[in-house]
């Protein structure tokens, strides 16, 4: 670095004017020997193994695939991503540097059969672990693997590859210090319990393919078990089961698989054996998404003591019904010990969602979503008055009832902090969003109603129509008070793209304020005045209207469209996107 920094200025200026993050630095760094051993590290960290889907049937050796490997990625490795993708322009996504792994599609023909056809995927599958594992997963240090994630639930009816008992077992054996692990379950994954132990474990997202396999649930509580001391992020999903029958079972599942557990002598020998047995809890785990998990898993854990002393601070869970109810927090406790016996205690209303809220202080987001309406009610909203000085997020979407104004202003008046709100309006866009003294510290808002559905046709479906609500709803809020000076986003139905956050429905607009002199808005009034947009023709005093903008006092107002592509660069500069659906 002392060297770099005796080059001319004029050439340190010209290298550094390429730099805007941090990524464009360590590419700029990989140029210079005197900053390569620096950044070297940090570029080559993270090996891609994409697997492309869907090409033509063709004939690939996977030896000389791995042996593209470079000693460099060898050497910096520490983190190994499996990743899927479809398109050919997708290639600039995966990394600056990956393996490009051809996959075969079993539905073109190349097979004699189905059961041929199986069984190739099979001998493929095997292959490619065996060469993961032999040509790089032994080919690291002792515990250079940090994160390991072979996570294939959106492609698994499409890929030819998974994971298989051989990786996992070679991570176990070679890389126990892995502290983030992600894959998706199978049958097969079952068929040695002993390979699931991970002391080191702080991130475990699981994906299980067959919902009702005791053995699969035996290997999940194996690898908790053994990481109950590190473990801080927990992420569940599966299928949804639609068949009553099945779900009600699931409890059963679930314990069966927990005594299994208790019984077995061959895993997790490391856990504290009680009087009562073999048993774990999680009393690091600050994390737990379990919202396609269905609410019995949830349960079983809470009974069993595993969660029941948990410090959790961001919890998100799901029913079958598609319930959800998502609770978050910055510093304090979520207490979740109360909430599950207030929710068995009320199941069909808020009213236990209320006594549970009331319990505890430092809720900073909530979502309640597809409860039905006239059952759940709206009355629990009384107890976030209990989190009035952390609350900044509140999202709501219920069945058949929309959020009444009423609720909303009460909800301003007892949250002073909140920063965003999004739920379906039972009168439209309310003007009380823009006042400064109900909401004086409002930054987004969302008014989640569908667009385009003929239910709601109090919403237009256009953006000029959109528009024209918040230029109404501005005028009208002028008599009560001061307008806000936090409020920037103003939505109506949108929907977004999971990966990049674009809008793919609905309309967003952008309020911007600049302090006008009095000066260059005396001309500004004067070229608008013969349109007719003068103080009289608004009837307000101190108003002045232009195209897309709005004047009050020494404030100008500039409302537009946000493009779908330029949605997610907004949100970022204003904190980031604020996970509508949770």
């Amino acid at each position: 670095m002392a060297t770099f920094q005796q080059l001319p200025c004029e050439l340190i200026s010209h290298i550094l004017s390429y730099i805007e993050i941090a990524s464009d630095f360590i590419n700029v760094a990989l140029t210079c020997k005197w900053l390569y051993a620096i950044t070297a590290p940090l570029f080559y960290e993270k090996l891609i193994l994409a697997i492309r889907v869907g090409l033509p049937p063709i004939v690939w050796d996977p030896d000389s695939i791995f042996a593209k490997l470079k000693p460099q990625w060898i050497q910096y490795v520490r983190q190994i991503e499996v990743d899927y993708y479809y398109r050919q322009d997708r290639e600039d996504y995966v990394g600056p540097w990956y393996l490009n792994v051809p996959d075969v599609e079993l539905e073109t023909g190349w097979a004699i059969d189905e059961f041929e056809a199986k069984e190739s995927k099979q001998i493929g599958q095997n292959l490619f672990n065996e060469l993961l594992v032999e040509k790089l997963i032994t080919r690291l240090s002792p515990g250079q693997l940090k994160a390991f994630c072979f996570d294939t639930r959106y492609a698994m009816d499409v890929c030819s590859i998974d994971i298989c008992i051989a990786s996992v077992r070679a991570l176990c054996q070679c890389q126990n210090t892995i502290s983030k692990l992600k894959i998706t379950l199978r049958e097969d994954l079952a068929d040695d319990c002993t390979v699931y132990d991970f002391p080191c474990l702080k991130y475990f997202k699981f994906e299980i393919q067959d919902k009702t396999s005791v053995e699969l649930y035996h290997c999940v509580w194996a690898l908790l078990g053994s990481c109950q001391n590190t473990l801080e992020e927990l992420h569940c999903h599966t299928d949804m089961f639609d068949n009553p029958f099945v779900e009600a079972g699931l409890s059963t599942m679930f314990e069966d698989a927990y005594n299994d557990w208790r019984n077995c002598e061959k895993c997790s020998q490391q856990q504290v054996v009680r009087d009562e047995g073999k048993q774990f809890g999680l009393p690091r785990l600050k994390v737990w998404n379990c919202k396609e998990m269905d609410q019995p898993f949830f349960e079983f854990c809470f009974k069993s003591g595993i969660v029941r002393h948990s410090p959790l601070k961001n919890f998100l869970t799901q029913d079958a019904a598609g319930n959800a109810l998502g609770l978050f927090s910055d510093a304090s406790k979520l207490n979740i010990s109360e909430l599950f016996p207030s929710l068995e205690k009320h199941p069909n209303n808020g009213l236990g969602l209320q006594r549970y809220l009331e319990t505890f202080e430092g809720l900073s987001k909530i979502i309640v979503s597809s409860f039905h309406g006239r059952e759940f009610g709206i009355e629990w909203t009384a107890g976030l008055k209990h989190h009035a000085d952390s609350l900044k997020q509140v999202h709501v979407k219920l069945m058949g009832m929309r959020f009444p104004v009423k609720v909303l202003e009460e909800l301003g008046r007892n949250c002073r902090g909140l920063e965003v709100f999004s739920s379906e309006m039972e009168d439209g866009l309310p003007a009380c969003i823009f006042n400064k003294e109900a909401f004086p510290k409002l930054k987004y808002f969302h008014d989640t109603t569908y667009i385009g559905s003929p239910g709601w046709l109090d919403i237009p479906l256009h953006s000029e129509q959109c528009l024209s609500l918040v230029f109404k709803a501005l005028r009208g809020e002028i008599r009560e008070g001061d307008l806000s000076d936090t409020l920037k986003i103003v939505c109506f139905g949108i929907r977004t793209e999971s990966s990049t956050q674009k809008i793919v429905q609905g309309h967003a607009f952008l309020i911007q304020r600049s302090v006008v002199e009095e000066g260059e808005k005396e001309i500004e009034e004067e070229e608008k005045e013969g349109e007719g947009e003068g103080e009289e023709a608004d009837g307000e005093s101190g108003w002045k209207t232009a195209d897309g903008c709005l004047y009050h006092k020494n404030v100008k107002m500039s409302i537009r469209r946000l493009e779908a592509l330029e949605y997610p660069e907004v949100m970022d500069r204003l904190g980031g996107h604020t996970d509508l659906y949770g």
